[in-house]
Order: C-alpha cells, then sequence, then structure tokens
C-alpha cells in the first residue's frame, strides 16, 4: 500500500485553500483496463470545526480491502479557514477533478469515482451530487461540469436539510438559556452563529434552503445509498424520508437504510471505529449498523459495474 498527502488546490496549503488530502492506494494493479480500480473519496463529519478521525482512515481502508483506491478528503473547517458555502463543497468538487486527471497514474477508472459523506460530510457530498450540473462548483475548479460529477454517492446519518435541522435543535425551549461563557448568548444565538458561519452571513430560512442539498434533487443525481439510525440524537431520521422521496420522485436510482439503533457517528462499526471510554450497550448498537458496508457495496457494485 502506497500512502501519500498532497495540498488539494497548490503545492501547498494556504489560509485561503486549505484543504488537503491523504490518497490510500494498492500498489499492486494490472496493466488491463479493467484492472484499473473504483476510487472512493471519503468525507468525515464534525460539524464543520474539525473532521473525525474515525471516520477518515477507516473508511478508507474498508474500501481499499474492497478494491477501491481510497482518497480521505480534508476540506475546510472552521479550524482550517472559511466555511461559508459552497467552499467545503469546492473542496470536494476540485478532488473528484483531481482524481479524474490523475486516473492514470493512481490506476483509477475515471468513470467510477464515488464520493462517502458522513454527517457533515454527508452534506457536502449530497450538495455536491445535487448541484453539479448548476455551474459554479465547475467553475471555480476550472473544468467541464460532467468532471466533477461523482458515479455514485454513500451517505452516513447525513446532514441534508439545514432548515429541518434547525428546527429540530431549536424545539426545545431551554435552548434559550444563556450559555455560560459565551458572553451572554443563547444557545440559539450560537446555533446562528454557526448557520451565519455556514451561510456566509445571512442565515434566514430561505438561504439554507438554498444552500441544502434537499433544494437541488434532480434526475441527474448519481445513484444515491443512504443510512441511518432511527435513535441519531445529533442528525434527525426525519428529515431523511423526505429526501428520499425527492429522489424517487426524481427517478434516482437509491437506498435508504434506516436502522433502528446506532446512534450518530459509527463510521464503518468495527473495532477500529469504536472509542476505549464507550458504555457497555455501545458495541451492541454498533454492531446493528454494521451490515450497511455489505448493503453499501452491493448497491456500487450492481451500478459501478455498469
Amino acid at each position: 500500500m502506497i500512502i501519500e498527502n498532497h495540498a488539494l488546490w497548490g503545492e501547498e496549503p494556504t489560509p485561503e485553500k486549505p484543504a488537503t488530502y491523504t490518497a490510500y492506494l494498492a500498489d499492486a494493479v494490472g496493466k488491463g483496463s479493467r484492472d484499473a480500480r473504483p476510487a472512493v473519496i471519503v468525507c468525515g463529519g464534525g460539524s464543520f470545526k474539525t473532521i473525525a478521525a474515525h471516520e477518515k482512515e477507516p473508511v478508507a481502508l474498508e474500501f481499499l480491502n474492497r478494491g477501491y483506491q481510497a482518497f480521505v478528503l480534508d476540506y475546510v473547517t472552521t479550524e482550517t479557514g472559511d466555511i461559508a458555502f459552497p467552499a467545503p463543497e469546492a473542496d470536494l468538487a476540485c478532488m473528484v477533478a483531481t482524481v479524474r486527471a490523475n486516473a492514470a497514474a493512481w490506476h483509477v477508472d475515471p468513470e467510477r469515482v464515488v464520493v462517502v459523506g458522513f454527517s457533515a460530510g454527508g452534506f457536502i457530498c449530497a450538495s455536491l451530487a445535487a448541484t453539479w450540473r448548476e455551474g459554479g462548483l465547475a467553475s471555480t475548479v476550472g473544468v467541464r461540469s460532467e468532471l466533477i460529477r461523482p458515479d455514485a454517492v454513500v451517505l452516513g446519518y447525513p446532514l441534508l436539510d439545514l432548515v429541518a435541522w434547525r428546527a429540530w435543535k431549536t424545539r426545545d425551549p431551554r435552548i434559550d438559556l444563556r450559555v455560560p461563557k459565551t458572553g451572554g448568548k443563547t444557545g440559539r444565538d450560537l446555533l446562528n452563529d454557526f448557520f451565519g458561519q455556514l451561510a456566509g452571513g445571512d442565515f434566514s430560512d430561505e438561504r439554507l434552503e438554498e444552500i441544502g442539498p434537499a433544494s437541488h434533487v434532480d434526475r441527474y443525481m448519481p445513484p444515491t445509498f443512504i443510512w441511518c439510525a432511527a435513535d441519531d440524537q445529533a442528525v434527525p431520521v426525519t428529515q431523511t424520508y423526505p429526501f428520499a422521496a425527492k429522489l424517487a420522485e426524481a427517478g434516482v436510482p437509491h437506498e435508504l437504510h434506516v436502522f433502528d439503533q446506532g446512534g450518530h457517528g459509527p463510521s464503518v462499526a468495527n473495532e477500529n471505529t469504536w472509542p476505549a471510554e464507550a458504555e457497555d450497550d455501545f458495541l451492541p448498537r454498533q454492531r446493528v449498523v454494521r451490515p450497511w458496508v455489505d448493503l453499501a457495496f452491493h448497491f456500487l457494485d450492481r451500478h459501478l459495474n455498469r
């Protein structure tokens, strides 16, 4: 296995373009055209503040072991730069184009490029899948629109609807209590500060709807696989059903799997993603969602080996 770290937008990361990526490449690849591997680009979650480590390398290795060349994208977060839409989405668009531009050197089939996102990373992947034809992201990257289109999308416990998420987060009246050590701000104030960062200042419902992937679903979206858990206390499962309904109405090939347990953030739910400090019931709940991995690979096999 070859592991390489690179800046995404140039020779070195900059304050304006801080994104980087790590390539996990199988070095034993044949020379025939069908020996080129499919590629996966992994976008971990972390509320756009950071990127969770257990949703990065363990996911890449899972795909590498299944015959993919794997890439982990460290898109811009509040720790590294300005997350105002569409900066993280542009990072992913650039990553897709970069994989295709280097397909021969990396032994990648440029017509089998998959994006996999978790939580906030799922928002980014869904946004690219839904808006690749609109021109803005392709223009930012400087390529034709079709070069940033994923060939398939896998979304794990994704954030999909910002308006629905804000309504869910603010349903408890205690959100309006002042939060200690915040200069007198309430929980609602802090949440709106976050939305302001994400949306570039305007955090109205109209703006949040405009930048959310749920508002852009159309028949040109690639095949989409979604999974989540009904007991997720971070991102409501209820926002997933309307999104899947829009996929169905648009005729997009898709699967939706809602497990009764699993919570938020299980990643690939194996020994490499289980925290040492987990409570006694953590491991059994994680095992409930572990089947998503095989289900997703079966889905991808059907839609990539066309």
